[in-house]
């Protein structure tokens, strides 16, 4: 019962957090728009994802890498301030690991089974196992489907790639 209410209190002082905080990052964020000369060298920058390694368990077993889409992007990054900001940040770990440099860490597959079913990835998958014993709750489920996912991952693309 302490854990939970540990949970949610933290989780509640993240959204204040949040809403109150007044950086130049909140403004980008805000808007959910990718700036057309970012967007241009995005499209034009080689934006990798790991490529070897595992792909989790779930429902993408593989994934095809296409050229950054900035719409895309856009809605991914909606859907992770309603869905994953809470947990996850990128200049540090919360609730949950940092995201920044994720998609060079982690395949697309692992990454987008990981947020679509992540009861079924702490339970059979090895590399998330160990990774959630590092924190103290384990990933919820975030009833995303699987184009959600690819608009998150999208958004984790662009904002992994902005940071290099």
């Amino acid at each position: 019962m302490k854990n939970r209410i540990t949970i949610i209190l933290v989780c509640f002082g993240f959204i204040v957090l949040l809403a109150c905080a007044d950086n130049g990052d909140k403004k980008k964020v805000s808007t959910g728009k990718a700036t057309e000369p970012a967007a241009a060298s995005l499209a034009t920058e080689m934006l990798d994802y790991k490529t070897e390694g595992a792909k989790g368990v779930g429902p993408v077993v593989s994934f095809e890498h296409k050229p950054f889409d900035a719409q895309l992007a856009n809605r991914g990054v909606e859907l992770f301030v309603s869905k994953c900001a809470m947990c996850h940040g990128f200049d540090r770990t919360l609730v949950g690991p940092s995201l920044d440099g994720v998609i060079k860490r982690r395949t697309p597959e692992w990454i987008m089974n990981m947020m679509l079913d992540p009861a079924t990835m702490l339970e059979k998958d090895p590399d998330a196992k160990a990774l959630s014993k590092e924190f103290a709750s384990p990933m919820i489920s975030l009833g995303l489907q699987q184009e959600d996912a690819r608009a998150i991952l999208e958004y984790l693309r662009e904002r992994n790639s902005a940071t290099k």
